[in-house]
């Protein structure tokens, strides 16, 4: 199928790619025609494009999906080492220090914009995607616009202002005025809408910062379950035990569904008419076998 849709979308030169793979393909075709793909998922890229992706970004981010999901589910979990399972815990029992404190000043607002479904899941992100960082990412991340950026990513999807535009711009915008409520510098409101922006796609911009890798880890593996058996079982029980699913699932495949007729052009737009929606992982009832 994949091989299908690119014969529509090759220009005359194809013959001189070679052998490479059809990701590099994509890529020098997307960068001959001025589409750079490198540049899609930025902050930049939304201000353009309004988060509306070309033929063949829609194409690319498709197959990186679906690809994505094939792998996690397909490849044998190793299991963690003990010194992987030390790291994690001490990334988490740190994480939770910071996530309290955010929660602290925003866990209302964010209650109010989005329910209680969708808060759980919001700290879940945070929690999952801090321990799948490498320890050397962990000690990077400014952990309060991480927390930020996890707490706002999905606002846009539940309260989305302008179709046909994506969801993450609006999200990025609840970030910048929830940053501002704890009174932070502009650098780091800059790091914390920047995560927003990036995080729905399976592949991030290539000058992405570790913020924007932890919301995405950590939504990959909450939403699809994506790395989910590469975090140690403690750390996942406890945090669906302290933020538990509800009916978040339920509302999280109607919002997505909306987003085919909403802003069909754009990542989620994209993704979900790709069948998203039907590849979510497994519900909290049966979470031991996640």
């Amino acid at each position: 199928m994949r091989k299908s849709l690119l014969k529509r979308f090759y220009h005359p030169n194809r013959e001189a790619l070679g052998n490479v793979s059809t990701d590099e393909k994509l890529e020098r075709i997307a960068v001959s025609s001025g589409e750079s793909s490198h540049e899609f998922g930025t902050e930049a890229w939304l201000i353009k494009t309004g988060g509306r992706l070309s033929i063949l970004q829609a194409i690319k981010i498709s197959a990186q999906g679906l690809a994505q999901t094939i792998r996690d589910r397909t490849s044998r979990s190793k299991g963690l080492t003990a010194s992987e399972a030390s790291r994690q815990q001490k990334q988490v029992s740190a994480a939770r220090i910071e996530l309290a404190k955010v929660l602290g000043s925003l866990g209302n607002r964010v209650l109010d914009r989005q329910g209680q479904a969708m808060l759980n899941h919001t700290c879940r992100t945070y929690i999952f995607g801090c321990a799948l960082l490498s320890d050397k990412d962990f000690m990077r991340v400014n952990h309060t616009a991480a927390v930020v950026a996890a707490l706002a990513h999905d606002d846009g999807l539940v309260r989305p202002s302008t179709g046909g535009l994506c969801f993450t711009g609006d999200s990025a915008l609840e970030a910048q005025n929830m940053m501002g409520h704890l009174g932070v510098p502009d650098r780091a409101i800059g790091v914390a809408r920047s995560a927003v922006i990036s995080h729905f796609q399976p592949i991030l911009p290539a000058a992405s910062g570790p913020e924007a890798k932890l919301v995405a880890l950590g939504a990959s593996a909450d939403v699809m379950g994506i790395g989910l058996r590469k975090i140690h079982p403690q750390i996942v029980s406890d945090a669906f035990q302290e933020w538990p699913e509800l009916d978040f699932f339920p509302e999280l495949k109607k919002l997505l569904k909306g987003e085919i007729r909403r802003a069909p052009r754009t990542r989620p737009g994209v993704l979900a008419l790709s069948g998203m929606p039907y590849l979510l992982r497994r519900a909290s009832s049966d979470k031991t076998k996640v």
